[in-house]
């Protein structure tokens, strides 16, 4: 991959990540509900922009594209080339999520469990949105990767849907494909064909999103298959994404939205295009790339990005209902004060810093997890004989 885009995919996961964590923590600690009626200062407003629903759907959105430019796109270059692949496929995707996903589930059975039945105020564990999925049957079902599909998500980790997606395109896509690998028997490759259709069609018959998705996710598989870029100035493909990125946080929300339900998946379409679009002016920039993504942090921050997303939110429902033990429950419904502003930094800090923590133990090892999968599976091959 060139260096050039590398950069911008690292930039995109950590500032992904810091936008979903910012609109769940201001839902959960901020209540900015007279930003239309009262006058504030310009921060607050540029808060209220960035830190919203709308922005974070768009970054978790930017993950699917970047997940099928990624994984799709090795799948359909192995393929191309006639590698035998599948066995390193499935080590390498298996390892990828399985080694975030279990211990995050863990992670979240003890915050909740310690926020339903430790703290003395925990009515926030009591909300619609909660109730059922606190039982042994679902957290199993996350296990499998099953959630907001065929279950609901365990406990108050509401963004481990998205996961669930990812991993049964990571399970579909290349069986779909198959038939285009000659390198493997008739066989293997309609057989193949067959359980990915099956697959998809049970899995998009019980979730319009997952289907939906997986469009988006493809598309970022295709856009590595190009030989050019269509639009040649990576400013330009630049300035033409955060063209739209703007309307959609101002337009796609409240009563127009709910008037014109579509304008949600039109404006997720279209920037799932432009993305790709991109992504790919970007991979064939013959420039050094951009000076502000050059800096390693980027590389540091980007890569406890999935363990981030992974756990934050049954941290961010723990720290509320500590917080409603001690201040009482009506303290953070109040508009806005400093007070909330200077809880709100300390909350999302610290969540970051066990974020790292967290990702030192279980995303920093991918590498190791699939080396032993590497030597514990057999080696075989199912390509056919040349």
């Amino acid at each position: 991959m060139p260096v050039i885009l590398s950069q911008m995919l690292e930039a995109y996961r950590w500032i992904g990540a810091l936008l979903v964590l910012s609109a769940h923590s201001t839902n959960v600690f901020l209540s900015l509900h007279d930003i239309m009626t009262a006058p504030h200062s310009a921060p607050v407003y540029a808060w209220w922009f960035a830190a919203s629903f709308e922005l974070g759907h768009q970054a978790v959105l930017g993950f699917f594209v970047m997940s099928g430019y990624l994984v799709g796109g090795s799948v359909l270059n192995s393929i191309g080339k006639g590698k035998d692949f599948l066995r390193e496929y499935v080590i390498h995707r298996f390892a990828r999520i399985y080694i975030v996903v279990v211990p995050a589930l863990v992670l979240t059975f003890f915050a909740d469990s310690i926020g339903r039945n430790v703290l003395p105020n925990a009515d926030f564990y009591e909300l619609p949105m909660f109730q059922g999925r606190f039982g042994a049957e679902v957290f199993v079902a996350n296990i499998f990767n099953l959630q907001e599909i065929f279950s609901p998500v365990y406990g108050t980790n509401s963004p481990l849907w998205s996961l669930a997606c990812e991993f049964w395109y990571y399970v579909s896509f290349p069986l779909l494909m198959l038939p285009l690998a000659r390198n493997y028997s008739k066989v293997l490759r309609y057989g193949g064909f067959a359980l990915g259709l099956a697959i998809f069609l049970l899995f998009a018959s019980a979730s319009p999103w997952f289907r939906f998705g997986f469009l988006l996710w493809v598309i970022g598989a295709a856009a590595t298959l190009p030989r050019r870029p269509l639009i040649a100035s990576r400013w330009a493909s630049l300035a033409i994404y955060f063209a739209a990125l703007i309307p959609i946080r101002l337009i796609v929300r409240g009563p127009l939205l709910a008037a014109h339900p579509w304008l949600q998946d039109a404006a997720d379409l279209l920037s799932t295009v432009l993305l790709a679009n991109l992504m790919l002016t970007v991979r064939y920039s013959s420039e050094q790339g951009w000076a502000l993504l050059r800096p390693k942090f980027h590389h540091t921050l980007s890569d406890f990005s999935f363990s981030l997303y992974s756990i934050h939110m049954p941290l961010l429902i723990l720290f509320r209902a500590t917080t409603d033990s001690v201040m009482g429950p009506e303290w953070a419904k109040q508009n806005a004060t400093p007070a909330h502003w200077v809880l709100l930094a300390v909350v999302m800090t610290t969540i970051m810093a066990l974020s790292y923590g967290f990702a030192r133990l279980t995303e920093a090892r991918t590498g190791a997890a699939r080396r032993y999968l590497g030597q514990a599976l057999p080696e075989f091959s199912l390509a056919t004989a040349t």
